[in-house]
């Protein structure tokens, strides 16, 4: 793999020169049944600045082959530099942090934006690794989302993933740094609730391609930008902290056929060690006279274990491991990376400042962004009414 500095890693970018899993996701859409109307907005991000003209284009093309009854709308860098322009033309600027398209958590808040502009009362995230199966998986989604359910006012619905061999559960470790880490039998313990009923139920867990949000909280609740990965669980802790809970529908479910991952494991650790560690100086920096007051608790049995003291320990004895094996394999630079993953780890173990009051700034602002995004006019540059 042959990457930059400057290069956005994501589990499973499209080469260019290939069609990659988008085309096969938006066809899928063609079961679905809709008694209500519904939009499809289509983010398109590039891994790095020198070829977004090239991803322009590239999802151009693909999304250009579909002719529905709906309307689809494509987000792309493109996009973005109208909106800025028009951001600016309001002397709106200080919302411009609002409009990117780096890294998971900002391609995420695209999408809440593109249903605040549609005005959709309801967000439903889709990834292009995924495809729909079921018919009435919309007539779930909306069943009871904006609604009270046993005393609860509905704001967030947690779907779940059905891999190729229809099971929801993830393989078990093979490697023994993969035993060390322990996220695969602590995700699946997690998972477990999925086979329960009642049909809703409290969850500390979602899927990034299968949540169902409502405006009540979209308009509120941002993704977090610091965090770089796992930025779906992170959302349900920033909504835990505003008082909204996700339920699980184990009904609701979206078939999951990810392509092999293009980075490598110590990547995918160093990016969970800085998620869990900005998780964790969230919940320790909670102002003391904060009304829904979280703990890590709250998050068991995942991702709750990775919130805990311990956590520093578990990253030592992962990365040693992983770079063990590296070295048996003649792999001598993937080692290093893991022992830098150590000194990282150790590092942000220790993060100074106050990270939760960090994120009620950038939330603040979100909900201001999101009050005055109608009077801005910037939909009109999408949708070529301009």
């Amino acid at each position: 793999m042959c990457t930059l500095e400057s290069d956005f890693l994501y589990d499973h970018a499209t080469p260019l020169d290939h069609d990659g899993t988008l085309s096969r996701a938006l066809a899928s859409l063609s079961i679905l049944n809709a008694e209500e109307g519904f939009a499809v907005a289509v983010v398109a991000a590039p891994t790095r600045i020198e070829i977004k003209q090239a991803v322009q284009l590239k999802v151009q093309s693909i999304v250009a082959q579909f002719d529905y009854d709906f309307p689809m709308m494509l987000i792309g860098p493109d996009e973005l530099v109208f909106w800025r322009r028009r951001l600016a033309a309001s002397g709106m600027s200080e919302y411009d942090q609002f409009f990117s398209l780096e890294g998971y958590s900002n391609i995420r808040n695209m999408c809440l934006l593109a249903a605040a502009l549609t005005g959709a009362d309801v967000a439903i995230l889709f990834d292009d690794d995924q495809i729909y199966e079921d018919p009435d998986y919309l007539k779930k989604a909306t069943e009871f989302i904006g609604q009270e359910h046993e005393n609860r006012s509905v704001s967030g619905i947690a779907g779940y993933y059905v891999n190729q061999d229809d099971s929801y559960l993830l393989p078990p470790a093979e490697l023994e740094w993969q035993r060390k880490w322990g996220n695969r039998e602590a995700m699946n313990e997690a998972f477990g609730i999925i086979g329960q009923g009642p049909r809703l139920k409290p969850t500390p867990f979602v899927f990034g391609g299968n949540m169902v949000i409502h405006r009540s909280l979209f308009e509120k609740i941002p993704f977090d930008p610091t965090v770089p990965r796992g930025e779906d669980i992170d959302y349900l802790m920033n909504a835990r902290f505003f008082g909204h809970e996700f339920l699980l529908d184990n009904e609701l479910w979206i078939r999951h056929l990810p392509p092999p991952k293009c980075s490598p494991p110590w990547f995918q650790i160093r990016q969970d060690i800085i998620r869990f560690a900005r998780e964790r100086a969230k919940l320790a920096t909670q102002h003391n006279n904060w009304v829904h007051r979280i703990t890590s608790e709250d998050f068991d049995p995942y991702p709750g274990c990775f919130l805990r003291d311990d956590f520093h320990d578990r990253v030592m004895d992962t990365s040693l491991e992983m770079a063990s094996e590296y070295m048996e394999a003649g792999m001598e630079q993937d080692a290093a990376e893991c022992m830098v993953n150590i000194a990282i780890s150790k590092a942000e173990a220790h993060l100074k400042g106050d990270p939760f009051g960090d994120f009620l700034t950038f939330q603040k602002s979100w909900e201001e962004f999101m009050r005055v995004l109608p009077n801005i006019g910037i939909w009109s540059a999408v949708d070529g009414s301009d």
